[in-house]
């Protein structure tokens, strides 16, 4: 499977989750406007912003917002939601691909970039009092889900080493991403992920003199004629494994 395309702030809020009753395709157009012009106006002024002016920004009533948003809490929620619905399509893809190691890799790599993107909106939550935790609702345990049975598959096919779990992954690429370093160089993210994914890759056997090969880590052949055990200060020859002189 191709590595999944990054997705943009506005393709993301096009596919934002809606209400659980059907949308007239007005009523939707007027949520996606108010999505889109939130995010807008929360980037741009933080989380002080107006409803008023992310009304304006939309073109619509403020009315018209508060029938779709009751809350400021509400609103950014459903931003948080907005971003979180295509990594949740992206994971579940990966993990219909053929081959499972190339579908976790690139998914790493997709999240990376996406969740890099979002840290901006999260300072915005975190700002404003919002516990992000709680305004992720379920959209990110899906995600959780669908990373862990794409990382599973990939241990199952070899591909990933069995021995760290999702939480471990999770870590390592929550750290990544919310360094203040990666602002200063645009490339770093990519390089910092490529490292993560070759740590996550099985040791590959080394090739020995005879043509086997042995696993990554194992201690090398002991020459012919090499005494067994080291030679101790003080020790005698003997002692040591080698024959005495005559």
């Amino acid at each position: 499977m191709p590595e999944p395309a990054s997705l943009s702030a506005h393709a993301a809020l096009e596919t934002a989750p809606v209400p659980p009753h059907p949308l007239r395709a007005d009523a939707r157009r007027n949520r996606e406007a108010i999505l889109r012009a939130a995010e807008a106006e929360f980037g741009a002024h933080g989380p002080d912003v107006a409803i008023d002016d992310i009304a304006r920004r939309a073109g619509l009533g403020v009315g018209t917002l508060y029938r779709h948003f009751p809350t400021k809490e509400d609103l950014l929620g459903a931003l948080v939601n907005a971003h979180l619905e295509p990594m949740v399509a992206a994971a579940r893809e990966a993990g219909r691909a053929s081959d499972p190691g190339t579908g976790f890799f690139g998914l790493l790599r997709y999240l990376a970039a996406e969740f890099a993107a979002f840290r901006a909106l999260a300072d915005v939550i975190a700002a404003s009092g919002v516990d992000l935790s709680s305004a992720k609702g379920p959209a990110h345990l899906e995600l959780m889900t669908a990373v862990t049975d794409v990382m599973t598959r990939a241990q199952e096919a070899e591909q990933v080493r069995r021995d760290v779990s999702a939480a471990d992954v999770t870590t390592m690429m929550g750290a990544i991403c919310q360094s203040d370093v990666m602002a200063g160089d645009p490339t770093r993210l990519g390089r910092c992920v490529d490292l993560v994914c070759d740590a996550l890759r099985p040791p590959r056997p080394q090739p020995v003199a005879d043509g086997g090969s042995r696993p990554a880590g194992k201690g090398r052949r002991r020459p012919a004629g090499l005494p067994s055990d080291p030679v101790r200060p003080g020790a005698s020859p003997a002692a040591a494994g080698a024959a005495p002189r005559r």
